[in-house]
């Protein structure tokens, strides 16, 4: 015991010891001591909240749901929905897998969209709806109403639909000029999963992506996910500045990077597709390329850019303004031209029957030629997304004439007009421009054989389809594995 106190005698010494000590120190304002005093640190910012914008603007948010194939879920089984723990476990369909009906289950999907016309007329993205027997809108207060397709544009991912309502539907307007900037911040607001209404924040992290020919996506870190293509995002003032259209994800789920249609590409195409039921795109008649270091240094331009022409198609625009193979344009009605994807927006958006001042670069010196516009064919009913399997494997596909990728003049030819970044087409190294001869074995002549082809991959149990391409004259077999997004 006499042990024990001493030692407890010895440690409440050494405390007061040391209490004195750190006593002096703050007395000697020695280095490292506590002024009594030193300011408290500022207090951090409060976080802004989203509320009011996200109150103001939901209403006009709404959910697509799509049914693909014929056959919708009979009055009986309507009459006798499924327990909520038999969908979490085994999905809608478990009455036709193992309930007895006959006939393939209804296949279905979510997205989202948004009503920018209290009239009824509601944006979606065009892949959401692509393929589709019947399209559903579900309104912010749980009503369903069955939807008109008005149009769809393949080429920028864009659909508008037509519901009809006794009163008005809360519409929401699109932003006035392309000023989104990097940095901006923006929410999104959708239909993730099918889980229902969900807003998320972020901020435009890029602007310019896309690999197809009319793509100039914004890029956006607010978390959008499966479901959420066709839903708007919005500015801080509450005007849509971008359709969410795609994501690059090796999972499936968001990692940061989205992409949306600029809202001035999306106002302009949704102007057609009400007034003419597609796009009204220009048309010159070339295939083009890059300008890279070496082919500027070779014709003697001072820094690379503009687009080279490397086919001119018999009967175009550009034949009949004597436009050559070699010519490099890098100015539309002086507007400089940076690469093959600014001439073909620069192109498409200028009305058919109008000319067009082309500033050519040739024989190294500068030319000016003027080409009167003719109107672009509209996309093959099979084009883009495809009714199931492109938007997963990551492609966009366009029926073409067989002059501008080797056709065999009877039928038509099929060239990838766009790539999603992270997807398993780009992963394989598909750029767009590349020629798809075969699909599964078959030669395919048009968006909607390829589209069957996959499909009939898919059908056979197959894990990817074999595409056959063409590049430079170059042939590769190109697998793409259908359980990636």
């Amino acid at each position: 015991m006499s042990t024990l106190s001493s030692i407890r005698r010895r440690m409440a010494a050494g405390a007061a010891v040391l209490a004195l000590g750190l006593a002096a120190a703050v007395g000697a304002g020695l280095p490292g001591a506590l002024e009594a005093d030193t300011p408290a640190p500022p207090a951090a910012p409060a976080m802004p909240s989203f509320a009011d914008l996200i109150e103001a603007v939901s209403p006009a948010v709404v959910s697509i749901e799509v049914v693909h194939e014929a056959g919708r879920l009979p009055a009986a089984a309507r009459g006798h929905p499924l327990p909520e723990r038999f969908k979490r476990f085994f999905g809608e369909d478990f009455a036709w897998r193992f309930g007895g009906r006959r006939g393939p289950p209804p296949r279905g999907g979510t997205g989202s969209g948004f009503v920018v016309d209290a009239a009824g007329f509601v944006v979606t993205a065009d892949h959401v709806i692509a393929g589709a027997e019947t399209v559903t809108v579900i309104l912010d207060d749980g009503a369903r109403l069955e939807a008109a397709l008005v149009g769809r544009d393949p080429r920028t991912d864009i659909a508008l639909l037509k519901v009809e309502t006794e009163a008005p539907l809360p519409a929401v307007r699109f932003a006035a000029a392309d000023a989104a900037r990097v940095g901006d911040g923006v929410v999104a607001v959708g239909n993730p999963f099918g889980l229902g209404k969900t807003a998320t924040f972020g901020i435009v992290s890029a602007r310019g992506r896309g690999t197809g020919p009319y793509d100039d996506h914004l890029q956006i870190d607010a978390p959008i996910n499966r479901g959420n293509s066709g839903g708007p995002s919005f500015n801080l003032r509450g005007e849509v500045v971008g359709v969410n259209t795609a994501i690059v994800s090796p999972t499936g789920g968001n990692v940061g990077i989205g992409f949306a249609v600029p809202a001035a590409t999306a106002r302009a195409v949704i102007d057609d597709l009400r007034e003419h039921g597609r796009v009204m795109r220009g048309w010159l008649g070339v295939h083009i390329q890059d300008v890279t270091e070496d082919i500027a240094d070779g014709l003697g331009l001072a820094r690379a850019e503009g687009a080279i022409v490397t086919r001119v198609q018999p009967e175009s625009p550009a034949a009949a303004a004597g436009i050559a193979p070699g010519d490099v344009i890098v100015a539309v009605d002086r507007e400089a031209v940076e690469d093959p994807r600014a001439l073909a927006r620069a192109v498409a958006a200028i009305a058919a029957g109008a000319p067009a001042r082309l500033t050519l670069w040739r024989d190294g010196r500068s030319l000016d030629l003027t080409a009167t516009i003719a109107l672009a064919a509209a996309p093959d009913a099979g084009d883009a997304a495809g009714p199931a399997r492109l938007a997963d494997l990551g492609l966009r596909l366009e029926t073409v004439d067989p002059a501008l990728h080797g056709g065999d003049g009877e039928r038509g030819g099929v060239a990838v007009a766009g790539v999603v970044p992270g997807s398993p087409a780009a992963r394989k190294g598909v750029r767009p421009g590349d020629a798809v001869v075969a699909v599964g074995g078959a030669p395919v002549g048009s968006a909607a054989e390829a589209n069957a082809r996959i499909e009939s991959a898919r059908a056979d149990g197959r894990k990817a389809a074999l595409f056959l391409m063409e590049r430079d004259g170059r042939r590769r077999f190109v697998a793409l594995p259908f359980e990636a997004s």
